[in-house]
């Protein structure tokens, strides 16, 4: 039997070599179709992107790519492996591009597991929108580079590579006039740097993530990432990258253990898990939010480190969406999560007004917000963000922008309670 399932967020505490092998990847211009059983209304697609998002560093490194050009000579091209899905009628403007966490794939958007109720995909095409989950670069059917070189910033370049894409009709031979990035857990942190970098979305909605970090529930993670060679399921992998150990995590850091069903469990163990690079460890905590000291002694404030708040340079439309039982990116004891409006008001002040940022908390839900079983929920209160900012005909965007800041609570006023629990 496989292990429990698998922590889907960032990543471990050692950086291991670079790997020195990549994916033969596809070299035509535009989205080859993959023959599988990608579900109904779905299809799988095959994207060439130019090795050269490998560049993009924290430090630009001109020329970082230059070893997928000598591993594969005449094919320079990576390879984005992606599911897309259609509403019934095959007529929208609007595509969610879905951004999946580490050690997970584009399964998490579309599970098979009582897919009517699970099946974020399913949800949002019966809702009219177009989904486009995909397989980061290093995950699931799409290239592996070397392992030091799949970074955050490498990530959101790719990213950025598909929005233009998908509004110049090459995925799926559709021309998508509204794009909105989706994010779970390291997904969300691609979603926000991307966005930080380009703002080339229409809007963004982050789930499982925030601006400050756990560190005590993070490293216990940290601390069992293993080579994922040792796994069977995975030892074609490069060397550097990694995936939990079968001691991996405590069930509770990443669900409301009184609100899943047993048979998602094993679901996940066998059909979601996948791998994480040593390039994504390095990137994670550079990049974002301020980082958790501690409480001030007798009080509830919470003392933090800033880092670079790249999210303020954020000016499309922001959601954010967390359960109460996050345990990784609420505060201490989840204070941050206690209501919409409390996440919302420890959340804006990372973003300016440009963001209309807004936030909802689920109740009863954990990490892993599309496997509970309150999953139904938190997939209403995205779309509800979704129909409001853009909708399915994208129309509307204009009156959206024109009305947020009186609804969002901006940086001072929590806001009417909008989304989630109170």
């Amino acid at each position: 039997m496989r292990r429990i399932p698998r922590w889907r967020t960032v990543g471990a505490a050692a950086v291991v070599a670079l790997a020195v092998a990549m994916l033969v990847p596809a070299t035509s211009n535009a989205a080859e179709p993959v023959n599988d059983d990608a579900g109904p209304g779905c299809r799988f697609l095959d994207v060439p992107v130019p090795a050269s998002v490998l560049d993009e560093q924290m430090v630009p490194a001109p020329g970082a790519n230059v070893l997928a050009k000598a591993v594969n000579p005449g094919k320079p091209d990576l390879t984005v492996h992606g599911r897309l899905c259609l509403p019934h009628d095959g007529q929208v403007k609007t595509v969610m591009l879905a951004l999946h966490g580490i050690t997970y794939n584009n399964g998490y958007w579309n599970v098979g597991f009582e897919p009517e109720k699970y099946n974020y995909s399913r949800y949002m095409t019966d809702a009219g929108y177009a989904i486009f989950a995909i397989d980061r670069l290093g995950a699931g059917k799409s290239s592996k580079p070397p392992a030091a070189l799949v970074t955050l910033d490498a990530q959101a370049a790719m990213v950025h590579q598909l929005i233009g894409k998908l509004r110049h009709g090459d995925i799926g031979g559709h021309r998508f006039e509204r794009v909105v990035l989706v994010g779970y857990s390291y997904g969300s942190a691609t979603t926000w740097r991307e966005t930080s970098k380009y703002n080339d979305a229409d809007a963004i909605i982050t789930t499982a993530w925030g601006s400050t970090f756990q560190n005590g529930p993070l490293l216990r993670v940290f601390s069992t990432f293993q080579p994922a060679q040792l796994d069977p399921q995975f030892r074609d992998r490069p060397p550097g990258y990694l995936t939990l150990g079968p001691t991996g995590r405590d069930q509770d850091y990443f669900y409301d253990l009184s609100n899943v069903d047993p048979k998602m469990l094993r679901y996940s163990a066998t059909e979601l898990d996948d791998t994480l690079t040593a390039g994504e460890v390095a990137s994670f905590y550079p990049r974002f939010g301020a980082v958790p000291l501690g409480q001030v002694p007798g009080g509830s404030t919470e003392l933090e480190l800033p880092l670079p708040h790249q999210t303020k340079s954020i000016t499309v439309p922001t959601f954010l969406v967390n359960g109460t039982g996050e345990l990784f990116f609420c505060g201490v004891n989840q204070q941050h999560c206690t209501s919409s409006q409390e996440l919302q008001r420890q959340e804006s002040k990372y973003f300016s007004e440009a963001a209309c940022f807004r936030a909802a908390v689920i109740p009863n839900s954990g990490h892993n917000l599309n496997l509970q079983r309150n999953a139904p929920f938190a997939f209403e209160t995205m779309r509800t963000f979704a129909d409001e900012v853009l909708g399915p005909d994208g129309d509307n965007l204009d009156h959206y922008r024109a009305t947020c800041s009186g609804i969002s609570g901006s940086h001072v006023r929590p806001g009417p309670a909008r989304f989630g629990a109170l």
